[in-house]
């Protein structure tokens, strides 16, 4: 049981880190600079680029989502 609890704890974790990754800070990021553009707001603009640069954050989840994981598998 537990082997199947730290599975999916693991794949769940990865999947996160894909959503905020790359949905929420990367795409998001690259609309949010595009719709800044068109009616100028640069507030948008530096947003979306800080976005994009810290678009690794996604790494957090997934990082602790496998390191607990294989706490519970292994322990």
């Amino acid at each position: 049981m537990k082997n199947i609890l730290g599975n999916l704890i693991i794949v769940v974790g990865i999947l996160v880190g894909l959503y905020v990754g790359l949905y929420l800070m990367l795409y998001g990021g690259i609309i949010q600079i595009i719709n800044g553009i068109n009616p100028l707001n640069e507030k948008d603009i530096a947003l979306g680029i800080i976005r994009v640069l810290f678009s690794e954050i996604g790494v957090l989840p997934a990082y602790l989502g496998i390191v607990e994981g294989m706490e519970m598998k292994f322990n």
